[in-house]
């Protein structure tokens, strides 16, 4: 299967238009329904249905993008990998993190990275994991920093990096911030600011106040934004549940503080995820050894979900 072909499927099936795909691949019309053509001769099977809105993809082509796009990220890690070991450059990763490691636990192993191998080059794309975890299967992403994959499957490998700490926080100087011990029940007069509740350890928090026979705290506002959430803590008396790694450089500048809160903190793995079969380039086992040694010295006791 020619990879000319694939990277003219993969086009095509992205844009639906064998017009808007030649413009994209810079080919004619032509040249480009050949190959289409050429490809499907090869497969003995329809790729596309050809209608008078564009071409509308078939179950066949919906399975061969899956592996299309696989291949054509391998290619270029070969390629980026032949360019490391020539010499011409210290090697490129395209990593997806989440908000909880982009602000302190990715920029110090970046700096610890660039210590090491000052010519890599690291692309970073910030997001939940609902869309890395795609983007990695497709080969977009070589590695994906954040929570756990739930249910994952076997064609995805993952390490947890460190375990960090969920805590509740609020501005300094909030009333809460004054005292040596706060109870669950105090934290439920003031007004709350929350991630969605697809983050596992809120579970875990609901459960901290039920234990005191308390009902869990109804936010005010709900949010995958960490921007909002810290501009809403510094503006006013609100409280949120945050991993650790997400307000770091907020609380060492101390203008934000980390409530003592009895049955608390909570902790939530941060993991290292990556496509089991993909070729280990040199670049992606230094990342991977400098998120290992910057987790090595944040890492919080036990694990509460993962």
């Amino acid at each position: 299967m020619h990879s000319r072909r694939l990277r003219h499927f993969l086009a095509v099936y992205s844009q639906r238009s064998l017009a808007r795909a030649a413009e994209q691949l810079h080919v004619t019309q032509p040249a480009l329904s050949k190959s289409i053509q050429q490809l499907e001769d090869e497969l003995r099977v329809a790729l596309f249905e050809r209608t008078p809105l564009g071409m509308v993809p078939t179950r066949y082509a919906d399975a061969l993008q899956l592996h299309a796009r696989v291949i054509e990220a391998e290619m270029q890690n070969a390629a980026r990998e032949i360019a490391a070991l020539a010499g011409a450059s210290g090697g490129e990763l395209t990593v997806g993190v989440t908000p909880s490691v982009a602000a302190d636990l990715v920029p110090r192993a970046f700096a610890a990275l660039q210590a090491t191998r000052p010519g890599l080059r690291l692309n970073v794309i910030e997001g939940l994991m609902e869309h890395h975890v795609p983007a990695l299967r497709r080969g977009e992403l070589d590695l994906v920093v954040g929570g756990a994959v739930r249910d994952a499957a076997p064609d995805l490998a993952a390490e947890i990096v460190l375990t960090d700490a969920v805590r509740v926080y609020a501005r300094a100087g909030h009333p809460l911030s004054r005292g040596a011990r706060v109870l669950p029940e105090q934290l439920l007069g003031h007004p709350w600011v929350l991630p969605p509740r697809t983050q596992c350890w809120l579970a875990e928090l609901d459960r901290a106040f039920v234990a005191r026979g308390q009902p869990p705290p109804v936010p005010a506002a709900v949010t995958n934004s960490a921007s909002f959430i810290r501009a809403t803590l510094l503006r006013g008396d609100y409280l949120s549940a945050l991993p650790a790694q997400l307000l770091a450089a907020d609380v060492r500048a101390g203008i934000v503080a980390a409530l003592p809160v009895v049955g608390l903190p909570l902790s939530v793995d941060i993991v290292a995820t990556y496509r089991a079969r993909a070729a280990r380039l040199p670049a992606f086992d230094a990342l991977l050894q400098a998120l290992r040694g910057c987790g090595a010295v944040t890492t919080a006791p036990q694990s509460a979900c993962g």
